[in-house]
């Protein structure tokens, strides 16, 4: 290639990433930086509740493991994606009462791209997706993801539970609720 054509190349502006790149960012998991800016926020937090008698003497890793899942639904940093990143964090200043930050954090993190719905943010499907974890788990095999599945599929016309927006989802936990309470 010659010169001219590299400088002819070099003057046109960069080619915007594919649609479907650019949302990929959300399922990628976290980098090192982020896990070791998790596990220094970690850390801090978990001496402040210990210095105040608050971890009822489980391990550093256990509370961590436990306080994580509480944050976004997953329990190790590995299974956490970008989307988890901020309500993790968020969580563990909360924790070290770092309460200014934890809000600067929750401010920051937006609406789910292309929703038009006020409340609908990855931090508030993921908390409503937790919460019908533990109403599986707590149902002692009355229900189970199959079941959800099912009720998903007939009220959305054919949606998944991925699909579903934070008030869709916050929905189909009262759903859940209601039929676990007629079950039993």
């Amino acid at each position: 290639m010659s010169i001219y054509k590299r400088q002819a190349d070099d003057s046109k502006p960069a080619r915007k990433p594919k649609p479907a790149a650019a949302q990929n960012w959300v399922t990628k998991g976290l980098t090192n930086p982020q896990k070791a800016q998790l596990s220094i926020a970690a850390r801090e937090a978990y001496d402040v509740q210990t210095n105040h008698g608050l971890t009822d003497g489980i391990s550093y890793d256990q509370w961590r493991h436990g306080e994580t899942k509480i944050a976004c639904g997953k329990e190790s940093f590995r299974d956490c994606t970008n989307k988890d990143f901020r309500s993790i964090l968020a969580r563990f200043y909360a924790l070290a009462g770092r309460e200014k930050d934890a809000a600067a954090l929750w401010q920051k993190t937006g609406r789910v791209k292309g929703s038009d719905e006020l409340n609908d943010t990855h931090e508030n499907r993921e908390l409503c997706k937790a919460l019908i974890r533990d109403k599986i788990a707590a149902s002692r095999g009355a229900i189970n993801d199959a079941y959800v599945a099912a009720i998903v599929h007939n009220k959305h016309q054919g949606k998944t539970i991925h699909d579903l927006t934070a008030s869709e989802l916050q929905q189909l936990v009262f759903t859940i609720t209601d039929r676990l309470s007629k079950k039993t």
